[in-house]
């Protein structure tokens, strides 16, 4: 073969690459191994000749630009101290790089993959060019490392399954447009820079569990069939704003920073349960077919406004003071806590949804010149007050007893009652044995329950106090009984 060795790897024989091409040329078979090829190789046209090439060094550029290649590629195990280009490619059989480690820039932009593209624990130190690329086989990266300068696949076809399990992505990490038609697995992969998927297709199952995303995620406008974030991290700003997602499997997922699901279709079950939110949750204007959100721990607000849900499994407790005031979305999840029969759950939104509109109303309304009185933030405070806005009926129970307290004292501090004496002599004004406050309590309360005693008597204005006494008394009874109904009676 001609071999020789050179200083730069002494103990690897050398071989030109013009003997490549020369048995190129040929037709021949090209199988070396542990060689160093010196030289630049430069092939544009059509290859017959079976190329297996293993645990070499090109220490030239090496390019196939625009070639075809007919038999399976095998270079596993080989390093390109230079550039290397396979762009407009097709590789008629399968390609094997398992291994290889790219020193330079490597380009396989529109390359079209017949066979299977193995890229295996591949190590690219420099630009990793995959645009436009077709996958029409399986395509294989797991536990490949990408530089820290860039990697793209932007709009690459992955015809069949794409697996990058393990693979560390140490720089921006472009996916946009990308199309997969099989099951893309990412699981345990590692994204030290900024994951962009905007407009990405994943027809298959989409599986990032475990997955680790250091910076933002950028799902904008993607469509996920089946997507599996279990147990993954997202470390910078979440985005899937958009974005159209079947089943969704964010179990134990943590988000240390903004999640945006703004304007996302969830069209199956999203599974949020035991994730942890240390910042905002935007869920505004999704369309939530079900969404579980059980032990999971909210730090921010969360944001439903405009939000359509069929089902939204979730415990008040967890959201009440973390969710952004809109009220649409609280009746929409008070109705979602009654389907569900979590009519605590219910109670306590509407409760909470009631407060939080009357501290939004003033009191003093301004028209120009004039002051007018808020009449509705009047009535507002009144059922707080009374009954909880019918679902607090202890409201009316503490209210009643403090009405009794009230009138009582007025009784008392007036002298307003008066007791028939024993000898049959008719009531009187005069001085007599002053009745203590329980008594007055006791009279007050059988006049708020409409049992006055026969021989006790208010006098004087006292009689009317007695009557407007008597007659809140029946309104709160009333109110008692049908809020103490609609909690109780479902």
């Amino acid at each position: 073969m001609g071999a020789r060795v050179i200083s730069e790897e002494p103990h690897l024989p050398v071989i030109e690459a013009g003997e490549l091409l020369t048995r190129i040329e040929n037709g021949d078979p090209l199988i070396y191994d542990h060689v160093a090829i010196v030289g630049d190789i430069d092939i544009s046209r059509v290859v017959a000749s079976k190329i297996q090439i293993r645990n070499c060094e090109f220490l030239g550029n090496v390019n196939f630009a625009h070639a075809l290649l007919r038999e399976e590629l095998d270079l596993r195990g080989c390093i390109f101290r230079q550039e290397v280009c396979f762009k407009g490619a097709s590789f008629s059989g399968g390609a094997g790089f398992e291994s290889c480690s790219f020193k330079r820039y490597a380009t396989f932009r529109d390359v079209n993959f017949a066979g299977q593209a193995r890229f295996q624990g591949a190590n690219f130190s420099a630009i990793a060019n995959f645009g436009n690329a077709v996958f029409k086989c399986l395509a294989l990266f797991g536990s490949a490392r990408f530089s820290e300068l860039c990697t793209n696949f932007g709009e690459a076809s992955f015809l069949a399954d794409a697996n990058f399990q393990g693979a560390n992505f140490k720089g921006y990490a472009g996916f946009q447009s990308t199309a997969i038609s099989g099951n893309a697995d990412f699981r345990g992969a590692n994204f030290n820079e900024e994951l962009n998927m905007e407009f990405a297709s994943f027809q298959g199952n989409a599986i990032f569990l475990g997955s680790s995303m250091a910076k933002e995620a950028n799902f904008f406008r993607a469509r996920i069939l089946d997507a599996n974030f279990t147990d993954a991290i997202l470390g910078g700003d979440v985005q899937f704003s958009q974005a159209k997602l079947g089943r969704g499997l964010f179990s134990g997922s943590q988000f240390p920073k903004k999640a945006s699901f703004q304007g996302t279709q969830f069209t199956q079950t999203a599974n949020f349960s035991g994730s942890n939110f240390h910042k905002n949750l935007f869920l505004a204007n999704a369309k939530i077919h079900v969404m579980r959100l059980f032990d999971v721990e909210f730090a921010g607000q969360i944001d439903l406004h405009n939000s359509e849900f069929a089902r939204l499994e979730v415990r008040w407790p967890a959201l009440c003071h973390h969710l952004a005031y809109d009220g649409a979305a609280y009746l929409s999840l008070t109705r979602n806590f009654r389907n569900l029969e979590w009519f605590e759950d219910a109670d306590d939104c509407y409760y909470h949804y009631r407060r939080m509109s009357q501290s939004g109303k003033t009191l003093i309304l301004r028209e120009g010149t004039k002051i007018k009185i808020n009449w509705s933030k009047l009535l507002d405070g009144l059922a707080w007050i009374s009954c909880g806005y019918g679902v607090r009926p202890r409201h009316t129970v503490f209210l009643s007893g403090f009405m009794i307290i009230l009138f009582a004292l007025l009784f008392w501090a007036g002298d307003g009652i008066v007791v028939e004496p024993l000898n049959g002599c008719s009531p009187s004004i005069a001085p007599q044995e002053a009745l203590n406050f329980p008594d007055n309590v006791y009279f007050s309360a059988m006049v708020f329950t409409a049992k006055t005693q026969v021989k006790w008597f208010p006098v004087g204005v006292f009689r009317y106090l007695a009557t407007v006494e008597s007659v809140l008394g029946w309104l709160l009874l009333a109110l008692f009984l049908v809020t103490l109904g609609r909690t109780m009676i479902r």
